[in-house]
């Protein structure tokens, strides 16, 4: 049986930090006691040995995809190994720290320079959808596209502010703007990709899930926008299809249906921070992953 002053590993987490000397992610390892440590590299991981502790939390994968750290896996190696595994999207510098207090902290802090320098002097237009007497799709409990798609844009903006690109929306109020005006404001600012956030309707409330509409230069990032924004939010994949109304922009566009907002289910969904945090999480990755396919350093 393992000593009462034995650690227990009780919960793992992470999240990005933006502090007076820049960005980074941390994964914090909260625990009953400090434990013995190694840490080392395989590849872009981390790999965490813990001695002297045990899981007290379910083992396997947890999900992050904040743009550099994918997942974290635990797994119990033997009677007082566990073994932390931080699996990074890309190359990065880490220190640790632990923390006393109940629960002690191990925090691991990771540096964002690898996006830093794939988004520099990248430039971002970001589209909230309808606005002013512009509605866009009404959900069966009243909610409307034109509101809920704001929140998503501010927190999509933020991301690529923080990781070092420039973003501008194309309003930020709830304003008409026609889609020329958009276009306009996007190509004098010199914007290397268009995005565009939306919802979608059906006709039948059980239809639900997203999907990415692209312009033909804009199949590439929409592909990858995709694949991202499915991962966050878990709903059905609607697929990819081409869209004729960003036609003489002149630049990468992408429009993206984060859910419909029709389906019951998912307009419950649209009054959650927490959702609108995950789709701008799902389509910052997805433009990370383009811009690191597309981009020469």
């Amino acid at each position: 049986m393992l000593s009462p002053k034995r650690s227990r590993i009780t919960n793992i987490w992470s999240k990005v930090s933006e502090e007076d000397t820049g960005v980074f992610s941390k994964v914090v390892i909260e625990s009953t006691e400090a434990f013995d440590y190694r840490a080392g590299r395989e590849g872009n991981n981390i790999v965490l040995e813990a001695r002297g502790a045990v899981a007290n939390m379910p083992e396997g994968l947890i999900g992050v995809n904040d743009g550099l750290v994918r997942e974290i896996s635990l797994v119990q190696k033997g009677p007082e190994i566990a073994l932390v595994v931080i699996c990074l999207d890309h190359p990065a510098g880490h220190e640790i720290e632990v923390t006393p207090g109940i629960p002690v902290r191990t925090v691991i802090t990771l540096e964002r320079s690898f996006l830093a320098g794939l988004f520099k002097g990248k430039k971002i237009a970001i589209d909230p959808g309808h606005g002013g007497n512009d509605w866009g799709g009404r959900g069966p409990v009243n909610l409307v596209e034109k509101n809920v798609v704001m929140p998503v844009a501010r927190n999509l903006r933020k991301l690529f502010e923080q990781a070092g690109a420039q973003a501008v929306l194309t309003r930020t109020s709830d304003e008409n703007v026609t889609r020329e005006k958009r276009f306009e404001i996007a190509r004098k600012w010199g914007a290397d990709l268009f995005i565009s956030i939306h919802t979608h309707s059906h006709r039948d409330c059980r239809v639900g899930g997203t999907a990415v509409l692209y312009s033909p230069e804009g199949l590439a990032a929409a592909d990858m926008i995709r694949e991202e924004v499915i991962k966050k939010l878990k709903l059905a994949d609607r697929g990819l299809r081409e869209s004729r109304d960003y036609e003489g922009l002149g630049i990468p566009a992408v429009e993206v249906e984060v859910v419909t907002i029709t389906n019951w289910v998912e307009e419950g969904l649209l009054r959650s921070p927490t959702v609108h945090k995950k789709a701008a999480e799902g389509i910052f990755n997805g433009v990370k992953n383009y811009f690191a396919r597309t981009s020469t350093f």
